[in-house]
């Protein structure tokens, strides 16, 4: 059965191993020895993620979460208070991703601890999910043979669950006017950031609707306080859980450009525009979902469907045909200093996996 104790150990080991995204390797070489001692047959592929299989009776089923934290997430110091672990408040805690992560590992061990019956496991560890999807994005899918999958990556309550997902495009431009001299000959010179502030200005930003958001996150130029800019780079996105706004929203991006671009023919915009990763939805009479269902019924838990506007390693596997769900893992304020993790919702999020993964 699911051990409390050894959950907290467990999850205290791991979130006080540094592993900002892209510097997973430590983290990586932990879960290998975790899960060979499991009994799992482990292989990191060309990209770096974790790949375990375990095998059993019935329909292979994938467990995944990532390796990687934000930043600060560093010298991470974990302290207990009563039912919570949080930092010291000088970084994350990592319970995004860790929480998933020992929640998996508990899981795992309860079930072989106990000799029970299971189905065949494909455990996924990925590298760079906060920062690119790039584990997910370069994983060697002929390793998994799973069509179905949980993900332990969700904020709050293990019982909420995301059946949908937006597409996600991301935005860079780069504008390039003309350099001069602000105080002695500004009339030769073409200012890219008082272009870039018209495009912006006239972008459609936020919530457009209940399905579509739009932001610029990132801008710099210029050279100095007395020279017309010639160069400024922004960046942004454009999310939609329904395709069609999706497409239509960057089709707004783009006019914008060249309507301003018209006003300004010395003036050049590079625009960017490119798919990162599709959207998802699930009916609630998915099979997975029904699962999922199946198992909070033993456990006296109602699902709570909910409809995402962020992107995870889900985005991905389904457009390599597995379907998959991201549930709670007990993490709250994630990416923040005041992250936590509520321990009682860590066990709950074990116990699920137990039970998900038993015959």
């Amino acid at each position: 059965m699911v051990d409390q104790k050894r959950l907290v150990e467990t999850f205290l080991d791991l979130v006080k191993i540094d592993s900002p995204s892209g510097e997973e390797e430590e983290m990586a070489k932990e879960l290998m020895k975790r899960l060979k001692t499991l009994g799992f047959k482990v292989l990191r592929d060309t990209y770096g993620n974790v790949i375990g299989t375990l095998d059993g009776a019935g329909e292979p089923i994938m467990l995944n979460a990532h390796m990687d934290t934000v930043e600060p997430g560093r010298g991470i110091k974990p302290i207990i208070d009563g039912d919570i672990i949080k930092s010291d408040g000088t970084t994350v805690l990592g319970g995004d991703p860790k929480a998933g992560v020992t929640a998996i590992l508990e899981a795992l061990t309860s079930v072989i601890e106990d000799g029970k019956k299971h189905l065949p496991i494909e455990v996924v560890f990925t590298r760079e999910e906060e920062s690119s999807l790039g584990g997910a994005i370069n994983l060697d899918y002929s390793q998994i043979s799973a069509k179905r999958g949980v993900t332990f990556d969700g904020e709050k309550e293990l019982h909420n669950i995301d059946i949908s997902s937006p597409g996600y495009n991301s935005v860079n431009v780069t504008v390039i006017g003309r350099a001069a001299h602000a105080g002695a000959d500004p009339e030769k010179g073409l200012s890219a950031i008082q272009i870039a502030s018209e495009i912006i200005s006239q972008l459609q930003l936020g919530r457009i609707d209940k399905e579509t958001t739009a932001n610029i996150g990132l801008i710099e130029g210029g050279s100095a306080r007395n020279a017309v800019p010639e160069k400024v780079h922004f960046k942004g996105e454009i999310r939609s859980r329904n395709k069609e706004k999706l497409e239509k929203h960057t089709k707004h991006f783009q006019e914008v450009f060249d309507n301003v671009l018209s006003k300004y023919p010395n003036a050049k915009i590079d625009a960017d525009i490119s798919r990162e990763f599709e959207a998802y939805f699930f009916d609630e009479n998915h099979r997975v979902i029904k699962h999922i269902r199946e198992v909070f019924k033993q456990m006296n838990l109602s699902p709570n469907l909910q409809h995402s506007g962020g992107g995870t390693d889900v985005n991905i596997f389904h457009t390599h045909g597995i379907e998959a769900v991201v549930v709670g893992t007990g993490d709250f304020d994630a990416h923040t200093t005041r992250e936590y993790v509520v321990i009682p919702q860590m066990v709950q999020a074990a116990e699920f996996c137990q039970k998900l993964i038993s015959v």
